[in-house]
């Protein structure tokens, strides 16, 4: 069918020619759904399971210190029917203070016996906090600190994925006034989350590891995880790594990485805090989203054959923050903030992609700004529909 922006919470009159428009002009089959997080709040992250059931995850401030940047996790699951999300759940077992920078968001995964399993940050204490819930998703688990023996220099937040029963945390660490030898670590489980394996060191030492910069996972199959993570050779080489690793029984058995392009190198003697994203299309075929000198760059990582500028910004200044989702048709919807500082969510721009890798020429029709300390989510609904978060 034909395509349209929903927008909500804004005067309808003032926008409805914009999207009577965009209904005739443009050959989108699935209908882009602009939000803002909901309940107030903000760093949502969205993903699916492997019944096309959407899940978020978000942080909200603690209602009685507004002022304050202390506050909790809370999941809610999307009601496909109601086209609205459920009630909120509490994911922390404790209120926390909020990382600043939008490196040290959290992440979450879901099993195929229904738990949601999440990943985040305490930045006061420098741990990596996990918790998962019950098979129903009414309540989440104690907390748990995950990472003891390879602590030092924890400054960014990890990631988590999930296939079958398998669960994998993926970290970086090590000193922080020595980027060129840092390295990433993992721990994985094989019965969703009940018991975890020793922690490893997974990279190559010789690449670094940047201190400040986030990392994205996702199982390629059952027992191949990749890691997008971004190096730090010589302090200066801050590419994005795409490392594989291959395992038996919950043991590495081969790791190697692939190629790097040129839209992947980066040569930086500062931290470029940035942030990255993998989705997975209904071929099984994987999408990495991430940045390269400012500006956002996509991937097919079961090719990796190709690497992409995804488009222009609004105005010439850095595109931060991107994520990734693909509908049904396998059509790709990709956003990202703009304009951003350290706590600036910045504005929110877009581009949709065909099969084909064609462009659509979707971006917002109106100016959205990200809330500070806060980023862009997106998903594909069951309908074929992307929903936007903010």
């Amino acid at each position: 069918m034909w395509g349209v922006f929903k927008f909500v919470l804004f005067d309808f009159r003032k926008y409805f020619l914009v999207g009577l428009f965009l209904t005739f002009s443009s050959m989108i089959r699935g209908e882009v759904i602009i939000e803002p997080t909901p309940d107030g709040g903000i760093q949502p992250r969205l993903t699916l399971d492997n019944e096309g059931h959407v899940h978020l995850l978000y942080f909200k401030k603690r209602i009685n210190r507004p002022s304050s940047r202390e506050g909790n996790l809370y999941y809610r699951q999307y009601d496909d029917e109601a086209g609205r999300f459920g009630i909120p759940i509490r994911v922390s077992s404790s209120a926390f203070s909020m990382q600043t920078f939008s490196i040290a968001r959290a992440s979450l995964a879901v099993t195929d016996d229904g738990r949601v399993h999440v990943m985040w940050y305490y930045p006061k204490s420098s741990e990596m906090i996990y918790s998962r819930s019950n098979p129903q998703r009414t309540v989440f688990e104690e907390q748990r600190s995950m990472v003891t023996n390879y602590q030092e220099g924890i400054d960014a937040g990890g990631d988590i994925a999930a296939i079958g029963t398998r669960v994998a945390i993926v970290w970086g660490a090590g000193d922080l006034t020595a980027e060129h030898k840092r390295t990433i670590f993992a721990r994985s489980s094989l019965d969703s989350g009940e018991n975890f394996s020793e922690e490893l060191s997974i990279s190559n030492p010789d690449l670094g590891a940047c201190a400040c910069c986030s990392l994205a996972a996702d199982y390629l199959a059952a027992d191949d995880l990749i890691v997008a993570y971004r190096s730090a050779i010589d302090g200066i080489g801050r590419h994005m790594q795409l490392l594989t690793l291959e395992s038996k029984n919950n043991e590495i058995s081969n790791a190697f990485y692939g190629a790097v392009h040129d839209k992947q190198e980066w040569e930086a003697s500062f931290c470029p805090l940035s942030t990255n994203d993998i989705s997975r299309d209904n071929e099984g075929q994987h999408w990495l989203v991430f940045e390269t000198e400012s500006r956002i760059m996509e991937l097919n990582l079961t090719t990796q054959n190709k690497v992409a500028a995804v488009g222009d910004p609004f105005i010439e200044t850095r595109q931060k923050n991107p994520a990734v989702a693909i509908n049904k048709d396998g059509e790709r919807l990709i956003a990202w903030g703009e304009a951003i500082s350290h706590a600036r969510g910045g504005r929110l721009n877009m581009r949709l992609f065909d099969q084909a890798s064609r462009s659509l020429d979707v971006e917002s029709m109106r100016e959205i700004n990200i809330p500070d300390y806060s980023f862009p989510a997106t998903v594909a609904l069951p309908t074929g529909d992307f929903l936007v978060l903010y």
